[in-house]
């Protein structure tokens, strides 16, 4: 037996020697093999380097060949409340090893490609093929270790998983327990949370200081309390799972919502990731759903869940803040719901301007001036009120709108100033009431109209040709503005005209004064003690008397003062004309004092 063993090693040895390939007798050996060739180093007097570490690797391998993999441990399958909820802490804690196993298994294949690379690119006899098959060795051992292991992990989840759903109506549940349960946990779990930050401060100020020994303590205790923290966020879920168990018992549609919970708290709290929930916690908790609650009801409630999932993460979206007005957040919901204050202070602001027309229109009572007034004012308030509401809304506090306002006067003392200034101008123009809606006036002496609309910038004035001239507020304030109706609506006009010389003034004044006064127009002319139609002699010119014509007029007239003066123009050269008064035309006299005798007239 002896002489066979060592045969085999002499072959073992020879392969190594005389071929640089994988040596599947030390990747495939037992440990037999192994401490045959831990034998025959050792009878090698020269401690090197790579001696010591094929020894170590030899006694790794004999070792590792002696532990039994994981295997799936036995499950009870008589289960009360708390053993039931334990096993899903189980189900947990068994998809957070075997996520951990699939790593490290992605890590040893890596960790064989890369040994046997190296392998195949040695020579023959090179010194450390052996070391470096040995390593080969001990990599497959443990990934061979992984894969039982899984495959062991993934029967004790299968079985998990069948208890959890088999069980489920054997369970007895108090929901005021769990209830209770639930409210300690948070409790305990924000109880760690602290002592967690506390002590990351702790280690950070001892960093600071180097202190070794504080530092040491603190990693222990930071450790354990992670642990704690971890165990009760576990226990926390899985009371949870429970009273998902009451709702499926008692067939309630809130059994959804819980399922939602449990996989949004599991990933809130990075218990698992975002795939491992979605290959084993949903499929789980969806199957419990169909085989209790039935098909149908299991996707009617499913898509009931995925609308309030949509609408909740709608929400969610729409209150995310986008960015911050000092230290404010402002999200897409707040800016919305601000916009349609505003939109709609606009809107009933312009129905509070149509109901003052109204009103305006049905009562007497309502100048246009008092109309105008109460509906910019009103309208103006109602404005501004809806701007604090959207500001409010936003979370924009009266201080940061000073701040704004104070950047704003800057502005305004350079771009704006024509702005304000207009603004303040209508204002006091609605107040002072020196010029009103329907009056009619003259601004930069040949324009005159009715004044139609006073607004915010602008005035708005209608000619008698229907042309709406706008002027800005200031000029109204500035300059000089004729109001030809600011206290009443009566004005003198002067008509002027002549006759020739001979004529006997007093008569020509009293048939003017007397055709106006009998004429058609006697309506619109005011006569009484204070305010008398006059006929008046102005200039002796050079080719005629000059007489001026002094009328009061009121009503529509006057507001057409072109047209007026015509008329009575019209009517004056009738009356002349009737009474053979001569209307006289520039005339000039010429005067020879001598002809030259030399100049001849044929």
């Amino acid at each position: 037996m002896r002489f066979k063993l060592n045969i085999f090693v002499y072959l073992v040895l020879s392969c190594v020697l005389f071929g640089a390939d994988i040596n599947s007798s030390i990747v495939d050996g037992n440990i037999t093999t192994y401490k045959a060739i831990l034998s025959q180093i050792k009878k090698d007097k020269n401690v090197t380097d790579e001696i010591s570490l094929e020894k170590t690797l030899l006694s790794e391998l004999i070792s590792s060949d002696e532990y039994v993999s994981f295997s799936a441990k036995d499950l009870n399958t008589t289960l009360d409340g708390n053993s039931y909820r334990m096993l899903f802490v189980s189900f947990i804690d068994d998809i957070k090893k075997l996520s951990k196993l699939e790593d490290d298994l992605d890590t040893g294949r890596k960790k064989i490609s890369a040994i046997e690379s190296e392998i195949s690119a040695l020579k023959p006899k090179d010194s450390k093929l052996l070391s470096y098959q040995l390593q080969d060795a001990y990599y497959h051992k443990k990934v061979k270790s992984i894969q039982n292991t899984i495959s062991s992990l993934n029967q004790e989840i299968d079985k998990i998983q069948t208890l959890l759903e088999e069980h489920i109506k054997d369970i007895k549940v108090d929901i005021q327990d769990v209830n209770k349960s639930i409210e300690d946990k948070q409790k305990l779990l924000s109880q760690y949370q602290n002592q967690i930050s506390q002590y990351q401060i702790l280690k950070e100020q001892s960093s600071l200081i180097k202190d070794t020994r504080k530092i040491a303590r603190l990693d222990k205790n930071l450790k354990n309390t992670q642990d704690l923290y971890e165990n009760a966020l576990k226990d926390l879920i899985s009371y949870d799972y429970m009273m998902f168990v009451s709702h499926i018992q008692s067939d309630n549609d809130k059994a959804f919502g819980m399922e939602k919970s449990i996989t949004q708290k599991i990933l809130k709290y990075k218990l698992l990731q975002e795939d491992e929930i979605d290959t084993y916690i949903s499929p789980l908790l969806l199957d419990i759903s169909k085989k209790y609650l039935g098909q149908i009801k299991t996707l009617t409630g499913a898509s009931k869940q995925e609308v309030m999932d949509a609408v909740y993460q709608t929400w969610a979206f729409v209150n995310k803040p986008i960015f911050n007005i000092n230290d404010t957040p402002i999200s897409i919901f707040k800016m919305t719901m601000a916009l349609l204050v505003f939109i709609f202070g606009f809107i009933v602001g312009a129905l509070y301007k149509r109901k003052i027309n109204k009103l305006a229109y049905s009562k007497r009572s309502f100048t246009p001036s008092t109309k105008t007034i109460l509906a910019n004012l009103g309208y103006y308030l109602i404005v501004t009120i809806a701007f604090f509401m959207a500001l409010n809304i936003i979370g924009v506090k009266l201080s940061s709108i000073a701040l704004v306002a104070g950047a704003l006067s800057v502005g305004i003392g350079f771009g704006l100033q024509n702005i304000v200034s207009n603004f303040v101008s209508g204002l006091i123009l609605m107040f002072e009431r020196s010029v009103k809606i329907g009056d009619y006036i003259e601004v930069d002496n040949d324009t005159r109209g009715y004044v139609t609309d006073i607004r915010m910038r602008s005035t708005t004035i209608t000619t008698n040709e229907n042309i709406d001239i706008i002027i800005p507020n200031q000029n109204f304030i500035q300059n000089n503005v004729i109001n030809w109706t600011m206290s009443d609506n009566i004005r003198r006009f002067s008509v002027p005209f002549g006759v020739a010389y001979g004529t006997d003034a007093h008569q020509v004044m009293q048939i003017i004064k007397d055709a106006v006064l009998n004429s058609e127009y006697r309506d619109d002319i005011v006569e009484n003690s204070e305010r008398q139609t006059r006929v008046i002699m102005t200039q002796m010119a050079d080719s005629s008397v000059n007489f001026e014509l002094l009328v009061w007029i009121k009503g529509d007239m006057l507001h057409k003062p072109k047209r007026t003066a015509s008329e009575f123009l019209v009517l004056i050269y009738d009356a002349l004309y009737a009474n053979n008064i001569e209307i006289p035309f520039p005339q000039q006299d010429l005067h020879i004092r001598s002809i030259d005798s030399s100049i001849s007239f044929k």
